[in-house]
């Protein structure tokens, strides 16, 4: 039974198993902003953020995501649906994967520090890009909460991208915290 998930792919698993951690996210995801081009115009944030809501409370895994984000924010109906860069072939699974380690991670954080956790480690995953500066400068390695939540806080509630590097810092970021005395099963 998985309480952390040590990279993105393990994040259903383990807010299955873990409910305190499950509760902290669900409290995090209505107050917070969901900034990006393929959730403006319409409804198109509030559904992003139904739909993120329904898999942290394991009604929907990640595939029904993938494939409600492409029914409920239909490219055609965004402002920038002329972009490709935007919406790039697999823009439904980048949107779902960034924001479920986003608000994973910023849940994660906060759940470690209620457990008496100043400091977590951050495993390298078996997706994640070698030349990330994530997986460059952050994974298998252990580091201080507070300024990775506070830097996650700064990029993706104010849109303030220059912060140093935490996690997820791109939207194929696959990485994830787990606490510190689990680092030797990395």
């Amino acid at each position: 039974m998985t309480q952390w998930a040590s990279h993105y792919l393990e994040i259903p698993e383990a807010i299955r198993s873990n409910d305190a951690l499950q509760t902290q996210i669900a409290d995090i995801i209505p107050g917070r902003p969901i900034y990006g081009k393929r959730v403006e115009g319409g409804d198109r944030e509030q559904n992003t953020r139904e739909i993120l809501i329904d898999f942290f409370d394991c009604k929907i895994e990640y595939q029904e995501a993938y494939e409600r984000v492409l029914q409920e924010l239909p490219r055609r109906e965004s402002p920038h649906s002329h972009d490709n860069n935007t919406f790039s072939s697999d823009w439904n699974e980048a949107l779902i994967r960034m924001q479920a380690v986003r608000f994973y991670n910023h849940g994660a954080f906060l759940q470690l520090k209620e457990l008496g956790y100043s400091e977590c480690y951050i495993p390298h995953s078996p997706h994640e890009n070698r030349g990330s500066e994530c997986t460059r400068k952050l994974a298998g390695d252990t580091w201080e909460i507070d300024p990775l939540l506070n830097r996650l806080k700064e990029r993706y509630d104010n849109e303030n991208y220059d912060t140093p590097v935490t996690i997820p810092s791109r939207p194929n970021c696959t990485h994830t915290p787990i606490p510190p005395d689990m680092a030797e099963d990395d």
